[in-house]
């Protein structure tokens, strides 16, 4: 059970952007100067959505049902992301699922922090400040276009 709530993200992660990857359209938006290059993101989503996954399991291992509604329910926003982006094309939709994907990933981690499990807490540090850049691009790509 470990191993499957610690890689989960990953593969769901990985099947949603193998079917939703940027298409002509993305690549002929306008970005800002400090859009990483393509490649940079499937690198940085696997080692981030591992960081969840053992952050998720660390801090809800132990927990009943109900203490998981609020994270799963952030993952879900996550994942939904590149469906309305990269399927949809829906510019200024994505920009605000950037934002609410950020304020919920700040709640998981007071939450994690409420149950003492700091090291919880710690590994979602670098998923925060991709979550950060993440909403500076999504909205500089909605205003500029």
């Amino acid at each position: 059970m470990k191993f499957i709530i610690i890689i989960l993200p990953v593969i769901i992660g990985f099947l949603i952007g193998l079917f939703t990857k940027p298409d002509e359209w993305f690549k002929k938006l306008k970005k800002p100067k400090f859009n990483p290059p393509n490649y940079i993101f499937p690198i940085a989503w696997f080692i981030l959505y591992l960081l969840i996954g053992v952050s998720y399991y660390l801090a809800l291992k132990d927990k009943p049902i109900k203490y998981w509604i609020i994270p799963i329910f952030h993952l879900l926003l996550n994942f939904s992301f590149s469906i309305m982006m990269f399927r949809y094309k829906l510019l200024f939709e994505s920009a605000i699922l950037t934002s609410l994907i950020l304020l919920t990933a700040i709640i998981v981690m007071f939450l994690f922090y409420n149950y003492k499990k700091i090291n919880s807490v710690i590994l979602l540090i670098p998923y925060i400040f991709w979550l950060v850049f993440a909403n500076y691009l999504a909205w500089f790509i909605y205003f500029i276009n």
